[in-house]
């Protein structure tokens, strides 16, 4: 069933954790670039909420991972889901962006196909890691697919899904980012035993993420902070968008310093840091800083991944690259000790610095450029001027 369209276009955008905000703020206000009157409701956090769109629900009450928190969770996240489903059903949407977030956004997909609305999604689920099985889902309830790795245009075309590449979302931050000139200070800073070493410890935004990771960081640093001696060690601990900020500060404890700056900013500062698997890794890997991939989860959802998981990598970085740039620290390896040793040869060992600047060089050309967003915009109201029109 095809509903007569609106007079005033209203997209629905789905973005169910900080980093799928920040890029949902983004596109939105690209298609307000495009389209001044458009409106857009959304299911988000603070950045959408900043940029202006309609909020149906709070991104806070589903932003749970792994199959054990997700049944611990069950009640926001069924609450989340029936508001967003009737929103759906009876505010006159014209069309359902969900961004990333595949755990919620394919059922998204799937009750938007059911009631005849077209679906444009952006930053497809990772299929191609594992879930393959979930394709045959994604043909039926998804129009079109905005793809952002460089592989992912093959992969998915292969399998005859329509596919727009848009680019990685955060090349729009780091095409003019001056990666030369950071990596000069940095390398200045490191050769010179009478500065202090600032090192970053980026945990996540979801509370599981943080509780698992960020003490055993901590402890990593302290470790660091022991063999330098009289060098001191500086640390800085993001406050990632919609963390909860004093439980970072209770669990970073003394001699840590909480920061609450964008991470392009807080990048900027750091010469090592200690990040947690996902967009923040990848992020951390285009501003040339060195660091370390840790990721911790329950033994269930650990034992799960193992038997589902079919890449072998984890790092984003790695993955595009295939090869390891980036060493990843997973499970029982993600302990202080492992951490602080993988920094620590990255302080003590400047030509695998080097290995390592190259490497970030050729997976920032390997991630396009700038316009991301304003290519998302056009793709999405290309799909809507269609199905008006049909």
């Amino acid at each position: 069933m095809i509903r007569p369209a609106n007079p005033v276009p209203h997209l629905f955008l789905s973005c169910g954790e900080a980093s799928g905000d920040r890029y949902g703020a983004a596109l939105l206000a690209a298609l307000r670039r495009e389209r001044p009157d458009i409106r857009v409701s959304a299911l988000g956090g603070q950045a959408l909420t900043v940029a202006g769109a309609e909020m149906v629900a709070s991104s806070e009450d589903i932003s749970v991972m792994g199959f054990g928190e997700v049944v611990a969770h069950w009640r926001p996240i069924l609450r989340a889901r029936r508001r967003i489903w009737r929103h759906v059903d009876d505010s006159g949407v014209d069309l359902v962006v969900p961004v990333d977030f595949p755990g919620f956004n394919l059922d998204l997909a799937a009750h938007a196909h059911r009631r005849g609305l077209p679906v444009f999604y952006v930053v497809p689920p990772q299929l191609w890691a594992w879930g393959a099985w979930r394709l045959r889902r994604l043909r039926r309830d998804v129009d079109r697919l905005g793809t952002i790795l460089p592989f992912e245009p093959e992969w998915f075309g292969e399998r005859d899904v329509d596919v727009v590449h848009l680019g990685h979302p955060l090349m729009e931050d780091y095409t003019d980012y001056p990666f030369e000139a950071r990596k000069r200070a940095r390398e200045e800073r490191l050769l010179n035993p009478n500065q202090p070493v600032t090192v970053g410890l980026l945990p996540g935004s979801r509370r599981q993420e943080i509780d698992r990771l960020l003490p055993t960081m901590r402890v990593a640093a302290g470790i660091i902070q022991s063999w330098l001696g009289r060098r001191r060690v500086r640390v800085l601990v993001s406050s990632a968008p919609g963390s909860d900020g004093r439980r970072l500060a209770a669990l970073a404890g003394e001699g840590c310093e909480l920061v609450d700056l964008p991470l392009p900013e807080l990048l900027e500062q750091l010469d090592l840091a200690l990040v947690c698997s996902g967009t923040a890794s990848l992020e951390t890997a285009l501003a040339g800083v060195p660091h370390a991939i840790a990721y911790r989860t329950s033994g269930l959802n650990h034992a799960i991944a193992k038997r589902l998981v079919k890449t072998s990598h984890i790092g984003l970085a790695n993955l595009i690259l295939e090869r390891t740039l980036v060493p990843e620290h997973i499970q029982d390896d993600a302990d202080p000790a492992h951490l602080a040793n993988a920094l620590l040869r990255l302080l003590n060992a400047p030509g695998q610095r080097r290995d390592y600047y190259r490497g970030c060089t050729d997976l920032r050309r390997r991630c396009g450029g700038a316009g991301v967003w304003r290519r998302a915009a056009r793709a999405i109201l290309a799909l809507l001027d269609e199905r008006r029109e049909a």
